[in-house]
């Protein structure tokens, strides 16, 4: 079994703490929290018809 990131908790703790309220984030969501243009956004992570978990993000921004 794969060991999470170091990184990952941190991550997740920040999402969850900026949007207590929600499991999926839009593109949008992303961009305010990354500081990100919404192309650069998806390239980078992978979206679910415009959408991705709290924990995915947290996992690819790891």
């Amino acid at each position: 079994m794969a060991r999470e990131k170091p990184s990952y908790r941190d991550n997740l703790e920040r999402i969850t703490a900026r949007f207590p309220d929600k499991e999926m984030l839009t593109i949008t969501d992303v961009c305010t929290f990354c500081g990100l243009d919404g192309r650069t956004a998806k390239k980078l992570f992978e979206f679910n018809h415009n959408y991705i978990s709290v924990a995915k993000l947290a996992r690819q921004m790891s």
